[in-house]
Order: structure tokens, then sequence, then C-alpha cells
């Protein structure tokens, strides 16, 4: 395969912007963040009745489609403000502000974060029994500071018919809610520290695309062009017209539909070894395709292709035999191929190959932080490079000193935070280099590795139990917040805007969304109960998921894995000599994070979008040329745009009207 050419593209539509014109659009002024900061419970509400009530997924994928949804409609309005009252008119930088604000927020109180914590912190206690044991396997290690316990305040948490607002309920949630807090500003601070760190690298350097952030870029342009493309309005129709149609279908099955969203046609393999090739879902979802015409050729087409060599190790596995020889030992997986441990591997060759080689910038870092000669201008960066380093020190001995007195041992508490960033940067990384919409890195989490290493006899009681209890920014990455603040940063930088100013507003966002999620949470809990039809199966599912496999530790120990660690290795080595082909060959076509994501859940359920993408975006380079594939970004961002408008319009009417209607995604 070819150079991509439009690797280092970073805008469908550069322009230059008069210096006046560029001034007025950067500016930040207050009355932006306050917006965003109200607009902060209105979008938790639809979230709560979407992935609470329902079964809903709206942030996981990025972009957010309420996100999207709340700007699609912020910049029509503005529009009208613009023209009526132009003084009251928000500009790109500020309505980019608010958007980066809810796209935080909205990670924080998502089910992939606050739900889970909020369905673990009292399931224990409440669901505890003496057939189960838990009384005397784990619940005496569970904090009471990071817990509730009284059986008769979750109640009403679990049957519903309650309220929230009760002098004693109020008093047993106050403390874990205070304590957990804290903790979630602490590790949204250490976040953003660490991405001040590696920005310049990134954006100036390597400069990577970021696909994700150039539909609310040219949604924003000062000038307009985007919405005056006629391409952008078919594709738009497109989408728009399909997702439309779909949801009257739901509403009367008389109605023909156009099948859009996944199906599992693995069924038809039903002989060995084929038969190990599992599920297979064939998909065609817009927002997806659009997006994967944003991202670097060779990345899409690695990580459809990297799809199905993996499951071309299960057949081998099946033909061979091997898949049915489980080994002894816990953490990432016990049979072949031992498709996790290879992930890890991969993904911390990856790491280990993008810090060596910012290891200069980080260098330039460090001479600047101490004033010494050969280092690099910070005025520019959302922090001084002096206080980002020190803010990842306090913020890193904070976390530590949390899980200490949690129950974690020193250096379990050490490891655990150190691999977590790790995995945290690779988000980031893959956000920002192959613009990936789904990056959910289940059985990724620090517990796993510790776990595949050590044994959990080795680890005690006390460590497993607040694994679990970290459990809640740990089960997936798919909404993870640290890839909303690098792209926020990027997004300051396309607009000329305050990166200082952006931090200080995203950190705002996150100090109110902590709080605000555990008071729509827990409102929504008491009113219909966690535990009844009035909920869907996580509300209680998080828990379960949990407390069930911490008693399988607890109760059954496993010894270290060491198949496991091989494999681990071998992912490893084989991610390496990935990265080190790409370095001397331009034209070699697979990239390591795409071999590390493969056998992913959102791989899963996007690879023939971006088998499509791809195709679409190859055929018009090759008979188009860049002229043409500039052109086109816009019918594709219009696909984007459109399938989030129409589904963004049943799910809000679902919401009002109190009945279930088309979920366009997954």
């Amino acid at each position: 395969m070819q150079a991509d050419p439009t690797r280092s593209y970073s805008g469908p539509h550069p322009q230059q912007t008069p210096p006046a014109v560029a001034e007025k659009a950067s500016r930040l002024r207050g009355r932006a963040v306050l917006l965003g900061l109200a607009l902060i419970p209105p979008n938790f509400y639809w979230i709560v009745n979407l992935e609470v009530n329902r079964y809903s997924f709206a942030t996981y994928a990025a972009p957010f489609y309420n996100v999207i949804f709340t700007l699609f409609l912020l910049t029509l309005l503005n529009q009208v403000v613009r023209r009526w009252r132009p003084a009251l008119a928000l500009n790109r930088a500020e309505l980019l502000t608010i958007y980066a604000m809810l796209s935080i927020a909205s990670a924080l109180n998502s089910h992939n974060c606050m739900q889970i914590l909020l369905g673990i912190m009292g399931h224990g206690f409440y669901f505890a029994t003496p057939e189960n044991a838990w009384e005397d396997l784990f619940l005496p290690h569970l904090p009471s500071w990071l817990t509730v316990s009284d059986r008769a305040v979750l109640e009403g948490y679990y049957s519903g018919h309650s309220s929230f607002y009760q002098p004693e309920v109020l008093r047993a949630w106050a403390v874990p809610i205070v304590c957990w807090t804290g903790f979630g500003v602490v590790l949204l601070g250490t976040m953003l520290c660490i991405n001040v760190l590696f920005r310049r690298q990134w954006v100036e350097a390597e400069r990577l695309t970021y696909p994700i952030v150039q539909l609310p870029l040219e949604m924003t342009a000062e000038e307009g062009g985007f919405w005056r493309n006629r391409l952008m309005w078919i594709g738009f129709a497109v989408a728009f017209g399909v997702t439309l149609l779909n949801g009257f279908a739901y509403l009367f099955p008389s109605i023909p539909s156009v099948p859009i969203k996944r199906q599992n046609i693995g069924h038809l393999f039903t002989q060995r070894p084929w038969s190990a090739i599992g599920a297979v879902n064939i998909s065609f979802y817009f927002f997806a395709i659009g997006l994967t015409f944003l991202m670097p050729l060779d990345i899409s087409f690695s990580c459809w292709f990297f799809y199905w060599f993996h499951k071309m190790q299960l057949v081998l596995g099946s033909a061979t035999g091997w898949s049915y020889q489980a080994r002894p030992g816990g953490g990432f997986d016990s049979v072949f191929p031992y498709a996790n441990s290879q992930a890890f591997g991969a993904y911390m060759a990856v790491f280990l190959m993008g810090v060596w080689g910012a290891r200069h910038h980080f260098a330039r870092v460090w001479r600047t932080a101490r004033g010494l000669p050969g280092g690099l201008d910070d005025s520019a960066e959302p922090l001084r490079y002096r206080a980002a380093l020190i803010g990842v020190a306090v913020g890193g001995l904070a976390l530590i000193g949390f899980g200490i007195a949690a129950g974690l041992t020193w250096w379990v508490a050490i490891v655990y935070f150190a691999v977590y960033f790790a995995l945290a940067v690779l988000v980031c990384r893959i956000r920002a280099e192959v613009g990936l919409p789904v990056h959910d890195m289940h059985v990724m989490g620090p517990h796993s590795i510790l776990i595949t290493t050590c044994g959990t006899q080795a680890l005690g009681a006390r460590n497993l139990t607040i694994f679990s209890l970290f459990y809640w920014f740990n089960r997936t990455y798919a909404s993870h917040p640290m890839p909303h603040q690098m792209e926020a940063f990027k997004l300051a930088e396309r607009t000329g805007a305050s990166g200082r100013r952006m931090a200080m507003a995203l950190m705002a966002a996150a100090a109110i969304a902590l709080p605000c999620a555990f008071w729509l949470l827990l409102d929504n809990a008491y009113r219909n109960g966690c535990a009844t039809g009035r909920v869907e199966v996580w509300g209680t599912g998080f828990g379960r998921e949990v407390y069930n496999r911490l008693q399988s530790w607890t109760k059954n120990p496993m010894p270290v894995n060491y198949t496991s660690m091989g494999f681990i290795g071998a992912g490893f080595g084989f991610a390496m000599l990935l990265g080190i082909a790409r370095l001397r060959f331009s034209w070699f076509p697979f990239h390591p994070l795409a071999y590390a994501v493969a056998n992913s859940w959102g791989i899963a359920q996007l690879w023939l979008p971006m088998l499509i993408g791809s195709t679409a975006k190859l055929a018009i380079l090759r008979f188009g040329g860049l002229k043409s594939y500039r052109a086109a970004i816009p019918f594709f961002l219009g696909l984007i745009l459109g399938e989030i408008v129409a589904g963004s319009f049943w799910s809000l009417l679902g919401v009002c009207a109190g009945f279930r209607t088309y979920d366009f995604w997954p």
C-alpha cells in the first residue's frame, strides 16, 4: 500500500483567517464556560435515561452523539443570535470549549465510569447472604468511607419508590461522594498534566491528525462554508433519511427498514474448525464509515485486516485442539490464542515506542522545567512544563496514597497507577493517531496484569477487593476522559484559543460533573429502583459482575499465569517488529496499534464500516487524487452528522414521551 498523503493533513478546508477575525474567534469569555456548566445537568438527564433506564449507549463511541447534537443546536441558535444580536453570539472557540466541557462531563457520567461506581458501592452489602459468604470473604476489606453499607438506606436504591433527599440517605452517601469526587478531580488533573507533556510532540513533531475533532471544527467554522456545502447536505440527507426511516419502522413494523445496525452472521459457520470464528457482526453505521474516511489509510486497513487475523487464530486453535487446552492461572486469558495477552503486550510495545520516539522532546521539556538552556517556549502551553511535571508528581503520589489508604499494598498501588496511566496515554494515542471511535480495551486494566504475573493468592483478599472497588475506571476505556482533554487542546490550537483557559474550563467541568453525576444517578435510582424492571440489567449488573468475580478470586485462588505471560511477550515482540518495519519501509501497511485493538469489542462492531470507509478513501485517492479527497470530506462528515441528528431526535423523543424508540447505535 502506498503512503497515505492525508496522514499529516489536519483539516478538511484550511483557510487563512484575517487577524482581526481570528482574534475575535479565539477569545474565550467566562459566559461560555458558565453556559457549558449549565448544559451538564440536562445532558446528564439524557444520558441517565438512555444508559441506565434503557439499553442504549450514547457514550460508547466518540464523538458522543449527545454532545454533537447539543453543539448542532447551539450552532444553529448561535447563527440566529449573530444575525439579530451579534454582541451576544458565541465565537468559534467558545462553542468548541462548550463541546469539550460536555465531552469530559459525559465521559464521567457514562456507562463505563460513574454508572459502574454507583453500581458497586453498595451491592456487596445489600446482596450478601450466608450462602455466598461475602461477609467472611471480602466485605471487611471494603473501606467504609468509600462504600455504603446500611441496608435500610440501600433498600430504596434497589427497590425504588423512595427519595434520595431523605436526611438519613444523604448522610449515608455524603462521605463516599466527597471522597470519590476528590479522587476523581485529582485523577483528571493528573491526566491533564500528562497531556500537556505529550501535546507538543503529537501536534507539532508527529503531526497526528485527530480525526474525531474534524466534525466539530467544521461545524463551528466562522466562514460557514461547511453549512453551504452541497456534498455535506447530500451525505447528511442520506444518513438522516435512512435513520429517520428506521425509526418509523421501529414504531410501525409494517414500514420497511434499511438494515444498518449490527447483525451476527457467525451462525453460518457451522463446521469445525470454522465454527470457532464465533460471532461475526456486519453493520453499516454511517458515522463509522465517515470517521474511517478521515483516518490514515494504513491504520484503517490494518484494523479490519488484524480483526480477521485474530479470527484465523481462533480457527487455528480449533483445528489443532489448542483452544481446548486451558492452562492454569487467571488474569487476561487461559486458552489459545490468548488474544487479550497478545493485545496487552502490543499496547505496552506501542507505549514504549511512543515514549522512546519522544525522548528528545521530553529532554527539552525537562530542561525547560529546570530553566536550563536548550529548552522550549512553553508560554502558549495549557500549563508551564514545570507546573505540569509537579502536577504529575503530586497527583501520582496522591492517587497512590489514596490506594494505600483504601487497602492496596504500597508496591501494588505504584504498579497499578503506573499501568493505568500508560493505558490512558495509549487511549489518547489511539484517538489522536487512529481516530477510532470505540476503544473499549476490555480486560486490559492494571488488575489483569497484576493477577497474571502474581496470582490471586499472593496478592491477597485486600488487594483483590480494592481492585474490584477501582473497577469503575478500569472496566473498559471506551469513554475514557483523557483523550477528550487532548482533543480539547487540539481544538484550542486550531482556533488560536488560550490553552490555559481551555484547561481551566475542562477542570471546572470535571469538578461540577462528578457531584452532578452522583446526584442524578442517585435520584434516578431511588425513584425507579436499580433492581426493578424500570432500570435496565446494568442497574445491578455491574455489582454482580464485580462481586461474583471477587468471590471466585478469593474462594478459588489462581496461580501465576505463565502461558499468558509468554503470549504477552509474543504480542510485545510482534508489535515491535511491526513498528520497526514501519520505520524502515515507508510502504509497510500494517500498524501495531491496529494489531493491539484487533480483538476488541469495538473492532468487532465496526470492521465492515471501516472496510467500506477505507475502500472509498483508497478509490478516491487513487482515481481522483488529494484534491478529490478533500472535496469529498464534507460528504462523509455529513454522513456522521446526519445519523447523529436523526438518532438524537428519536432518542429525545423516547425520553420525553416515555416510550422506547429506535437506537442507531450499537
